[in-house]
């Protein structure tokens, strides 16, 4: 990667203090120096000049200090000339972020361009930063939020974006009165954190880019991809995808038996019991292997690659999670898969992903939202749109995927439920 740091371009101290006077008002003492380095660093975007430092970030204005990061980490320049998705604002730099994928909207096509940002949205909005640069989303390997007493403030789809600024040591947390540090995710972002966070993340970046994402979130696992030129090169010894995969045992659920089990047989066979769940993480991981299948990869031309993912799955369900990727990867449809993820250990005890038995696909494409009686969309919740036919990486009802996973006995969340719609998500227990 080419991994741009202006700072290391031999700015003095003497420079930002120049910089850092008309760029912001009011700066406290402590994030004096953070400040003063982000503006060198163009960080800083031109709309904050004269602004109070204390004041919330807005999201428009986060927007900015965002698209400036990836330009800043990748080396790229941002895309320009963007047709804005949202009717409540035409602004060029909310477009930018949105076609990176680093913000979405609130339903309905709108935005919110003034509303302010809570610190686990800004930590969000930091993580979809690495997987803009990336091209796969970074999934942390610890747990240091459940040290915080307010962890489970924390929301579900915000978890795995705190827990890697947590562990990146870009958000160390907020100091009370009584001397507690906390996490505080629902409180807003200053301009001043911003900038602080900011710099942190990418003084601290080479903490991600050196991981390479083992899985990929939404929350789920990425991919490990290895390109091909063409599927006629695809001649590699047939058993390779099958190497991790226990010997069938008579727990082991084949694929032509998955959509034929009842609940309780399903239940029995994958967990050893008639209720759903393992009793701790530890157990569930003990549950789960990798296994990779070939994926189509979109190119940038338009044309079509042979790839290969990685999934961590429940090893039950190994069989059948490999039989639904090689029907799709063999359908004349040739779907296009970015990212996609089964395990990832979550609070939320109906989460299908702590059992393994769920899967997402293209989550930024596949949005997950709330919608009225009538089928509206009243608020996007985890990835940014869902436009079948226009994005080709948004799965519609009629495809081959949503075909091949029902086949087998997967329920589709684009159609699972009245009050809302997770287009990503294809689930063993329909939850």
């Amino acid at each position: 990667m080419n991994f741009k740091r202006i700072l290391c371009a031999g700015v003095s101290f003497s420079v930002m203090m120049t910089a850092y006077a008309g760029a912001f008002s009011g700066v406290s003492d402590w994030a004096v120096e953070p400040v003063n380095k982000a503006i060198a660093m163009g960080i800083v975007p031109e709309m904050l000049e004269s602004t109070q430092a204390q004041n919330a970030i807005s999201r428009e204005e986060f927007c900015a200090v965002a698209v400036n990061l990836y330009e800043n980490i990748s080396g790229e320049t941002a895309p320009s000339d963007v047709i804005s998705p949202f009717t409540d604002t035409d602004s060029s730099i909310i477009a930018s972020a949105s076609a990176l994928g680093i913000v979405s909207g609130k339903g309905n096509n709108v935005f919110a361009p003034y509303d302010t940002i809570t610190r686990q949205e800004f930590c969000v909005m930091l993580s979809n930063v690495i997987t803009a640069v990336e091209g796969e989303p970074y999934i942390a390997q610890t747990n240091n939020i459940d040290t915080f007493s307010d962890r489970d403030n924390v929301a579900d789809w915000a978890e795995n974006a705190v827990e890697s600024m947590v562990s990146g040591g870009i958000m160390t947390g907020s100091l009370k009165p009584n001397g507690e540090t906390v996490l505080d995710p629902l409180s807003t972002t200053s301009r001043e954190q911003a900038m602080v966070m900011s710099v942190r993340f990418t003084d601290n970046y080479s903490e991600f880019e050196s991981k390479a994402p083992e899985h990929g979130d939404n929350g789920e696992q990425g991919s490990d991809i290895e390109e091909k030129p063409n599927q006629n090169d695809n001649d590699e010894d047939e058993n390779d995808n099958d190497e991790n995969i226990n010997v069938p045992d008579e727990s082991v659920i084949l694929p032509e038996e998955a959509a034929s089990l009842s609940e309780e047989e399903r239940l029995l066979r994958l967990f050893g019991k008639t209720e759903i769940g393992f009793t701790s993480k530890e157990e569930a991981e003990q549950n789960m292997t990798d296994i990779t299948v070939d994926v189509w990869r979109l190119q940038k031309d338009g044309t079509k690659k042979a790839g290969k993912m990685t999934l961590t799955v429940n090893k039950n369900l190994a069989l059948v999670y490999q039989a639904i990727f090689d029907e799709i990867f063999q359908s004349d449809e040739q779907f296009p898969i970015k990212d996609g993820g089964s395990y990832a250990w979550r609070s939320n005890a109906r989460s299908e992903h702590r059992w393994g038995t769920a899967i997402d696909l293209n989550w930024n494409e596949n949005m997950e939202c709330n919608i009225d009686e009538f089928g509206n969309v009243t608020e996007i919740t985890t990835g940014s749109h869902w436009l079948p036919y226009e994005d080709p990486y948004s799965i519609p009802a009629d495809s081959d995927v949503v075909r091949i996973f029902k086949k087998y006995g997967f329920e589709w969340g684009g159609d699972a439920w009245s009050k809302k719609r997770d287009y990503m998500h294809f689930s063993y227990f329909g939850t």
